[in-house]
């Protein structure tokens, strides 16, 4: 189980680094003039649920009552579906390992050796990955609008940020585990039944003390998501019937970085088309 749980946690550590990148400098969204009923004003509130670690007010941002209900009503079907007895055994054995004394030094105990690989093969890795990423963004010198950056000087300042951080340093580390294993244990589940058990709006409340958990084991290594989120800025935007585009930005390790975006109006909500 350790083996599995470790590869799990160095996974999910791993993948939090690679899409939550930020900076100290954020002001904050404010949301005394926004208009939900608008593209760009649903966008930054829900921008703005997201940097509070409010999950359930981010998801009904995005749905009419009617969707949300139905939701509600599949959560509560899926329940009754019994969980996987494997998996069921891992979280339990999970739960057991971060409610113990000395759960920190056993993470710590089990990442060690691949953090100490990584360590040594991060400016290697972090050079490949950001002509990988370079060439997927399209990282030419032409910037969407004026307050933006180009996206090869974004993830150049990335790139540059992280190798002088030294975000894996051991400090770093064990404090970012600690806020896992202190937001674990502030999850007061006692088993897997416990989970299983959760309402949807429980679900909800829960996934947002993950998210923060997270947000703050991020915050360990200097990587402020709230402050991207909060940094959030809309322009250009432009209404076609019930879709609209719209140009956002973000303050990326002193960098601004922008992207285009499509809304779409569903069921009279503006949400934000994944296509």
């Amino acid at each position: 189980m350790k083996t599995r749980f470790r590869n799990t946690f160095l996974l999910t550590f791993t993948a939090l680094f690679l899409i939550s990148c930020g900076s100290d400098d954020a002001g904050q969204i404010d949301t005394s003039d926004l208009d939900k009923n608008t593209p760009d004003g649903a966008f930054l509130l829900t921008m703005n649920t997201l940097a509070e670690s409010d999950i359930q007010a981010a998801v009904k941002n995005s749905l009419s009552q009617d969707k949300y209900n139905e939701l509600v009503t599949e959560f509560e079907a899926k329940k009754n579906e019994p969980m996987d007895a494997e998996q069921k055994a891992q979280f339990n054995e999970g739960l057991a390992l971060i409610n113990q004394d000395d759960a920190e030094q056993q993470l710590f105990a089990m990442i060690a050796p691949q953090l100490t690989q990584v360590r040594a093969f991060m400016p290697m890795m972090l050079m490949g990955a950001k002509d990988q990423i370079s060439q997927q963004l399209g990282a030419d010198k032409t910037s969407l609008a004026p307050r933006c950056n180009s996206n090869s000087e974004v993830v150049d300042a990335t790139v540059t940020w992280i190798m002088d951080n030294d975000i894996l340093q051991e400090d770093k580390v064990k404090n970012s585990i600690a806020e896992l294993v202190a937001m674990g244990r502030d999850l007061d589940l006692s088993s897997a039944d416990d989970l299983q058990n959760l309402n949807f709006d429980e679900a909800l409340e829960m996934g947002g003390q993950v998210f923060s958990g997270f947000k703050n084991a991020l915050n360990a290594h200097g990587i402020d998501v709230n402050a991207i989120l909060s940094s959030a800025q809309v322009s250009d935007v432009t209404i076609n019937g019930e879709q609209a585009t719209m140009i956002a930005s973000y303050e990326v390790f002193g960098k601004t970085a922008c992207s285009p975006v499509t809304m779409i109006k569903r069921d009279g909500i503006w949400v934000v088309n994944p296509q």
